[in-house]
């Protein structure tokens, strides 16, 4: 028999998914607590979009409010040619908010992070930070992960484990899936440049051969987020370390003039190696599962990261929430989630291949693009309305 009343789950990972999961599970009536091996709730990187399938939750959550006032909700997408400047496509978000009942934002990950853990920490989830998961086994009836702190080791039981612990869970490796991550052979340049008067309250994205380029405002338009996708074959050394700003300018330097201005305007970028893995042939065992990147790394090429995760939580809370014995439970939850999950990843594939066209293809596209026009966002009604 499998216990009916799950009384405790434990989270690895406190970032985004460890974050929307905790107050999923307070709100489904779980005791939660999370180790985080960062010594502080600190969101490195720049900008991010969320999207109606996630704000929804969000909003359920009881954190939109809080977001809403330092996010920007932007006006329309537009993408343009980036060597060219020329306007390829053009679809306002307003008719898309309207169908989908929730809003499209951008704001900075910090900000999100920050609504996150404010709402976890108001929901009663205990927070553990600096604390680096080091093994996870069965000790009785319940799990027991086993932590390293800088003062020693502790040990936390709990009846779930979530690895929420990104796109190298250590999580993952203890399932023994066999998919690792993979490098895409791209790097991600971020930096924030100050706004202009002319800056549109858009997301803009700009296609060239082998390199695209996505602005938008953050920080209630205080700011613009700038992020330079370019091809390398070498990864970086870190989760983000300074980027070279001339392998950027390089990179687009016969772009059009207002694009180049937009990257001479950053004092600096970091840089992000882009991984993703292949969808695992399951994502739990026992009383343990997976939940986000630690699930379903992918590329960025669709905005669905952080989105992703968001839906597993909310997921998770709502099947857990529904009692039953635990086990049929998780699998429940992983059964609801895999097939969407994969199928955005093999979206965000297809994007990294078609945003980088050149030749015959790369004018097929921009053909397609243009014919496509105000409906631009429609080809995703399966995701945003999902």
């Amino acid at each position: 028999m499998g216990q009916t009343s799950p009384a405790s789950a434990l989270i690895v990972g406190a970032g985004i998914g460890g974050l929307a999961c905790g107050i999923a599970l307070r709100r489904a009536g779980l005791a939660v607590r999370m180790v985080e091996q960062a010594d502080e709730l600190a969101e490195v990187g720049a900008g991010l979009q969320l999207t109606p399938n996630a704000t929804r939750h969000l909003r359920d959550f009881g954190v939109l409010d809080a977001l809403e006032t330092v996010a920007v909700k932007p006006r329309a997408l537009e993408v343009r040619d980036g060597q060219t400047f020329g306007l390829l496509a053009r679809c306002d978000y307003a008719p898309a908010v309207a169908k989908y009942g929730a809003p499209f934002l951008v704001l900075h990950r910090a900000d999100l992070q920050k609504a996150l853990a404010d709402g976890a920490k108001a929901a009663g989830c205990d927070i553990l930070l600096g604390a680096r998961l080091q093994s996870l086994d069965t000790h009785g009836d319940n799990l027991r992960a086993v932590a390293e702190q800088e003062a020693g080791l502790i040990a936390e039981t709990a009846d779930i484990v979530i690895g929420a612990d990104g796109v190298r869970s250590l999580v993952r490796e203890h399932l023994q899936v066999g998919v690792r991550p993979s490098f895409a052979r791209r790097v991600a340049y971020r930096a924030t440049i100050p706004v202009r008067a002319d800056t549109p309250p858009d997301v803009r994205l700009f296609l060239g051969p082998d390199a695209h380029l996505v602005t938008y405002p953050i920080r209630a338009g205080a700011a613009v987020n700038v992020v330079a996708i370019v091809r390398q074959d070498r990864p970086v050394n870190r989760w983000s370390e300074p980027g070279d700003a001339s392998t950027v300018h390089e990179a687009f330097s016969q772009w059009a003039p207002e694009v180049r201005s937009l990257l001479l305007d950053a004092s600096s970028f970091l840089c992000w190696g882009l991984y993703d893995v292949d969808p695992l042939p399951r994502w739990g065992a026992g009383r343990t599962t997976l939940l986000g990147d630690a699930a379903h790394a992918m590329l960025p090429f669709l905005a669905q990261g952080a989105a992703q995760a968001i839906e597993d939580a909310a997921t998770l809370g709502s099947v857990l929430g529904a009692g039953g014995p635990l086990e049929p439970a998780l699998r429940r939850y992983e059964a609801l989630r895999q097939a969407r999950a994969a199928r955005v990843q093999r979206g965000a594939r297809r994007n990294a291949v078609i945003y980088h066209l050149k030749g015959p293809a790369r004018f097929a596209r921009d053909l397609a693009l243009r014919a496509t026009g105000g409906s631009l966002l429609s080809r995703y009604d399966w995701l945003y309305g999902g």
